[in-house]
């Protein structure tokens, strides 16, 4: 059974249960659509691969921005892949959909929702309920009451959020220990945050870039926002895609003296967005 957020949030459903704990962020729907996906342990075959340049510059991996992170489960093995490569780096981990709050609405009755209102989870007595719609809910009709429920939530909620009346929590990974040099910010690669401008000596885009997303545009004005994020030349860009077979395709770059990109290493033939990076002209 999957946990309620109240569960998930107070420790009580198995602190070092990964794997409930991604089914729990799984079937959270964002109002984009999009649910909180993510699976540990995605990246070992670039781990390997890349390991010798970026043990090589180790000294130099000092601040680093990894966009894209879901429930940031990636991030925490990033941090300690970079370690072990002999770097002490501060990560920022930047997703779309970060924070959330806890609202009660009736004694026994909590929803987890976004800003916004929009209703992720309810809780009912411990038992939680989705409140997103799928096909076989048009058959039953059950998506008669949840849209019902949503239409009539939503205001609710996001007037209680805004007045202060729930517990804010943050959708981010249990696996986060004592002392970790992660911050976890909420930012949409489409738009440019001045507050992130030249601040970092590498950049992973893992699993965001990729041309089932977004159109080519979309694809170099994000690419062109990372690079205004990156220190400038030597500095590194790692873009990379997981397959349904669970295999990756990705590439190292690094930024040159004319703030082009150039393609330092490759695995499984390289990031399929690899065409648009290279080919990016400087303003």
């Amino acid at each position: 059974m999957v946990m309620s957020a109240r569960q998930y949030y107070s420790g009580t459903g198995g602190a070092a249960d990964y794997t409930r704990e991604s089914e729990f962020f799984a079937k959270l729907k964002m109002r984009n659509g999009t649910f909180k996906l993510t699976q540990p342990s995605r990246f070992r075959e670039l781990e390997t691969a890349f390991r010798p340049v970026l043990a090589e510059r180790a000294a130099q991996l000092r601040d680093v921005l990894d966009v894209g992170v879901s429930t940031g489960v990636t991030t925490v093995e990033l941090l300690r892949y970079l370690e072990a490569c002999g770097s002490t780096p501060k990560i920022t981990a930047t997703d779309l959909f970060i924070d959330a709050h806890i609202v009660e609405v009736a004694t026994g009755v909590r929803v987890l929702a976004d800003p916004e209102g929009w209703p992720l989870q309810y809780d009912v007595a411990g038992l939680a309920i989705r409140p997103w719609i799928r096909r076989l809910d048009y058959v039953s009709l059950a998506f008669i009451p949840r849209q019902l429920a949503k239409a009539m939530l939503q205001p609710r909620l996001r007037a209680l959020i805004r007045s202060g009346k729930s517990e804010p929590v943050q959708m981010i990974t249990r696996a986060l220990s004592r002392g970790d040099s992660i911050e976890f910010v909420e930012d949409d690669i489409m738009k440019r945050s001045p507050g992130l401008a030249g601040r970092f000596d590498l950049v992973r885009a893992a699993n965001i870039l990729n041309k089932s997303y977004f159109s080519a545009d979309q694809i170099r004005l994000a690419v062109a926002n990372i690079r205004a994020y990156l220190k400038g030349r030597g500095s590194l860009l790692i873009v990379t895609r997981t397959n349904e077979k669970g295999e990756n395709s990705g590439t190292l770059f690094e930024v040159m003296a004319d703030g082009s990109f150039a393609a330092l290493m490759r695995v499984g033939g390289g990031s399929e967005v690899e065409d648009l990076i290279l080919g990016l002209q400087e303003p």
